[in-house]
């Protein structure tokens, strides 16, 4: 089964810069950052198209990212920007936390009956315009214009695999849905 197009929009990942990180002394350091302890415990950075979050424990967070290469290259800056500031920090081993997708599944679907169907989904367009779909501890949001947002996936692989489930689920439930009785 093909799997359809899909669109990486946000790539967030962690990793470890030093043993230890003294945020005040790099907040003076790096124009562009903020540091406001007793709101926050991270120092935030907005730089290179995506925000970090630096800890005083020496770990990080980046989001922003569209790729994992890229979320990589840009952990990879904010190490250099450090050591251009006197920050001794080692080269980042990053970590892939979260990927989240969009997809479009070409067509349109009738979220009332499909959440009939389909076991652990829930719809009530009072509350929210999508069908909600529990694979496992993902939850994915389905629209009616058949564009979907897969959140909190690891890698490309379960990305393309969670997609192809969620294909085959609709199909599988569209054709059960068309074989119910018409009223007239």
């Amino acid at each position: 089964m093909e799997v359809p197009d899909y669109k990486v929009q946000n790539i967030v990942v962690t990793g470890k810069l030093a043993a230890s990180l003294n945020l005040i002394d790099i907040n003076n350091k790096i124009s562009s950052s903020v540091y406001e302890p007793g709101k926050f415990p991270a120092l935030r950075i907005k730089m290179f198209g995506v925000g970090f979050l630096l800890y005083s424990s020496g770990n990080f967070v980046c989001s922003g990212a569209r790729g994992t290469d890229a979320a990589r290259e840009k952990a990879t800056q904010l190490a250099c920007l450090l050591r251009e500031n006197g920050v001794p920090v080692e080269d980042p081993k990053v970590e892939v936390r979260n990927i989240v997708v969009s997809v479009d599944l070409d067509r349109s679907l009738r979220l009332h009956e499909l959440a009939y169907i389909i076991p652990d989904s829930e719809y009530d367009p009072e509350a929210f315009p999508g069908m909600k779909l529990r694979k496992g501890s993902t939850r994915i949001l389905v629209f009616r214009t058949g564009k979907a947002i897969i959140p909190g996936l690891r890698t490309l692989e379960e990305v393309e695999h969670t997609i192809g489930w969620l294909k085959r689920t609709l199909d599988d439930a569209e054709d059960e849905v068309n074989t119910f009785k018409k009223p007239f």
